[in-house]
């Protein structure tokens, strides 16, 4: 046989080879691709945050809440007296840190079959009146909520310091707490402090209880830009509760019409509450309680939990927190005050 001859044989071999190992290989991609097809889908829990200064005793959780959250280690403090009022806070004699609550609780007794209400607080603005806050979470715990929410301003300044004295009055709050950032949370407009003590697993996030889906927004730099917006739109669409909700800290309008209110995004805002059917958007960032219903929405601002009052362009500022009840459908929102 000629050189000529065996090299062309030495080269069909070759090429046969690597055809085979080629064809091998195709016929394995295909065959990943079909396995990874057929896989059920993996659903993404939304991270449900809770504060668990004490975790014996968080409370079991409601018939109507689904899965038991997974709760998070909570950051430790040390032990830190809790300051007093300050000069701006308008009070009559003397009064202790943590003065009991006069509310009476309402009798959530369930008919056989009936599905049980759903209750909850909001509160807001509860920066520098500790003693306030504390009250407010007295009375949230022995009202039947099942967990708070806050419009934001835990603190008056997103210092550790601040922080070691917010998470002194919240030891020993036992229900799930679910914060939005406002403007004092942040320090040079970062929430490094605020994600580190706060509880919230985010600038922003969602959760669903019952049939209500809350939706935790981001306004901390003074308004809703078009990335939030966009977040929002895309979260709101998703969700197939029949009753959504909104929490952030500014209000897109004030009810009693002054200008303290979102500094950007307000009209964009409010189109996509009414494009999306939003039931409720609970605000703070004012210092009174207020509330109005616009394009099918109901806008109600909380900012009564310990931060200076707004009384002189507010007719109902006042200590407070509110107190929500879902059920069969209706929604009822009281002003509670404290």
């Amino acid at each position: 046989m000629s050189k000529r001859s065996r090299k062309k044989q030495k080269r069909s071999l070759s090429q046969t080879v690597i055809l085979v190992l080629s064809a091998l290989i195709a016929v394995s991609m295909v065959l990943s691709l079909i396995i990874v097809a057929l896989q059920p889908p993996v659903a993404t829990p939304t991270p449900i945050p809770t504060w668990t200064a004490l975790p014996t005793l968080t409370p079991p959780p409601s018939p109507t809440a689904g899965p038991s959250p997974t709760a998070e280690a909570s950051p430790t403090s040390p032990a830190l007296s809790v300051p007093t009022l300050e000069a701006t806070e308008p009070v009559s004699g003397p009064e202790p840190a943590t003065a009991t609550p006069t509310i009476t609780p309402t009798a959530t007794i369930t008919p056989s079959g009936a599905i049980p209400a759903l209750i909850f607080a909001v509160a807001g603005d509860s920066r520098d009146g500790p003693n306030v806050y504390r009250r407010v979470l007295d009375a949230v715990t022995n009202d039947g909520s099942e967990f708070l929410l806050h419009t934001g301003d835990l603190v008056s300044e997103g210092t550790e310091d601040a922080w070691q004295v917010f998470e002194a009055t919240m030891e020993g709050f036992p229900l799930p707490f679910y914060p939005v950032p406002g403007n004092h949370d942040g320090l040079g407009g970062k929430l490094d402090g605020y994600l580190a003590h706060s509880g919230a697993p985010a600038a922003h996030y969602s959760f669903d209880r019952g049939d209500v889906h809350l939706t935790m927004a981001d306004s901390h730099n003074g308004g809703i830009g078009a990335a939030e917006l966009a977040w929002l739109r895309e979260d709101l669409s998703a969700t197939a509760q029949p009753i959504k909700m909104v929490v952030l800290h500014h209000p897109p309008f004030d009810p009693d019409g002054t200008d303290h209110i979102m500094a950007y995004g307000n009209e964009a805002f409010m189109e996509l509450m009414a494009e999306q059917k939003v039931s409720y958007v609970f605000a703070g960032h004012i210092h009174a309680y207020a509330r109005e219903e616009r394009n099918g929405v109901t806008y109600v601002i909380t900012g009564g939990a310990g931060a200076p009052l707004y009384g002189a362009d507010h007719p109902q500022a006042f200590r407070h927190y509110l107190r929500v009840v879902v059920q069969d459908g209706d929604v009822t929102v009281d002003a509670i005050e404290i």
